[in-house]
């Protein structure tokens, strides 16, 4: 910082020509650096007066802060001590509020301060004012930018925005991921649950294995085949009913089993026809095989079809 020392002797009126000399009031002035400053910045002034015995510092003399329009602002001014002391400080910050095209001298103004100091006649009620005046100082202040930017690349006088930045897109791509293998794992399960399970199970019920078996028995099988095809039926039913199901089984299984009361005629043809060929005697006449083989089938799809749709 810069010290300067500014003594300043009194000012004294004219007051009478029996008046007596008093001691001079001294103002020290430590000011801030006169270069490397910018628009914005803040620099500070501090100023130390001492003042003779019964003098006092008159606070209307005093800057206002916050005064606009000057190219330095007086934003703050600290002054804590009482009016009358003998050595009182103040601190003035100033802030720097234009930025000049060029480097440019900017100045702290001047201060003029008023004192009222005793004029030493007898009695001591004689009173006068005197000035304590603190002289200018600059300050160099340079542009933020220059007039004329560099015709450089990416230096022109106005550049383009830049694009804004994009939303980071892993997290956003990982909860997709997620939502898309529950929403897969959710289809699935609807589709086993209403569609692939109803199918496998209708596929693993005795009548639609039975089916699936019996038609593949030939137009015209010998008794070994339609007996096995007739064998194979009768398990399907026994299965269904959950016991042994005998001709007049059946009234009772068909009143549990509505949904088999279109084949009931069919069953009591089927019992006839399976009881012929096992346990014909030996002296009747053969059975039509190919005839019987075609009522097997016709029966085991329709009883499998019905079976489906209950």
């Amino acid at each position: 910082m810069l010290e300067r020392q500014c003594c300043l002797l009194l000012l004294a009126w004219a007051a009478s020509p029996s008046s007596h000399a008093v001691e001079a009031a001294q103002v020290s002035v430590s000011d801030p650096p006169a270069y490397g400053y910018h628009v914005g910045d803040v620099v500070e002034r501090r100023l130390r007066i001492q003042l003779p015995t019964g003098a006092r510092l008159d606070p209307e003399s005093l800057p206002s802060p916050n005064r606009q329009g000057g190219a330095m602002e007086l934003s703050s001014l600290q002054h804590q001590d009482a009016e009358d002391a003998a050595e009182q400080r103040l601190l003035l910050r100033y802030q720097v509020m234009r930025s000049p095209e060029v480097p440019t001298v900017f100045e702290l103004p001047t201060l003029n301060l008023r004192t009222t100091v005793p004029t030493g006649q007898a009695g001591g009620a004689g009173l006068r004012e005197a000035l304590l005046r603190v002289p200018a100082h600059p300050l160099m202040v340079s542009p933020i930018a220059p007039a004329q930017p560099p015709n450089r690349a990416g230096l022109g006088p106005l550049q383009p925005d830049l694009p804004a930045p994009l939303p980071p897109i892993a997290p956003i791509r990982q909860r997709a991921q997620a939502w898309g293998v529950l929403a897969l794992v959710a289809l699935a399960w609807l589709l086993w649950r209403h569609a692939l399970r109803p199918l496998w199970w209708r596929r693993q019920r005795p009548l639609a294995r039975a089916w699936r078996e019996i038609r593949r028995l030939p137009a015209a099988p010998n008794a070994t085949a339609l007996g096995a095809a007739l064998r194979r039926l009768h398990a399907a039913l026994n299965e269904d009913a959950g016991r042994v199901l005998l001709a007049t089984d059946v009234p009772a299984w068909l009143a549990q089993r509505p949904q088999y009361q279109a084949q009931a005629t069919a069953l009591q043809h089927f019992h006839q026809r399976s009881s012929r060929h096992f346990f014909a005697p030996p002296g009747d006449a053969a059975p039509d095989l190919a005839a019987d083989a075609q009522h097997l089938r016709q029966l085991s799809r329709a009883l499998a079809q019905s079976e489906a749709r209950a």
